[in-house]
């Protein structure tokens, strides 16, 4: 119990420090109308190399947590172990970025309209 504690606790630390480092928030999304939802959908595609993404349950104009879906089951498999692939959104005042929980690898989101989560 005290291990995970701890590790939640250094987790926290680390992230914020990397946060004020960097100047990055967690931001959401100003609008998750069609077009701004293409252009996160096409960086994503190319983050996990799939053509074809379908994106988690999230409100992005609320989140911070984006996720994308594994591929449908193939046509002889009944399960699946599969996990979304997580990412961050961030911003650093300027321009928003999606962050690799997975890899920590930091994606641009040109032409896209974040804003920093308030609280």
């Amino acid at each position: 119990m005290i291990v995970r504690i701890t590790s939640v606790v250094a987790a926290c630390l680390l992230t914020s420090a990397c946060q004020t480092a960097s100047g990055r928030a967690p931001a959401h999304l100003e609008t998750a109308d069609e077009a701004t939802l293409s252009r996160v959908k096409a960086v994503l595609s190319k983050a996990v190399g799939r053509a074809q993404i379908k994106l988690g349950p999230e409100d992005l104009t609320e989140s911070s947590t984006v996720s994308v879906l594994p591929p449908p089951l193939g046509e002889h498999e009944t399960h699946s172990t599969a996990m979304p692939t997580v990412f961050d959104l961030v911003t650093n005042g300027g321009n928003c970025y999606l962050i690799s929980r997975e890899s920590g690898r930091s994606y641009r989101l040109d032409g896209v309209d974040c804003a920093a989560v308030e609280g």
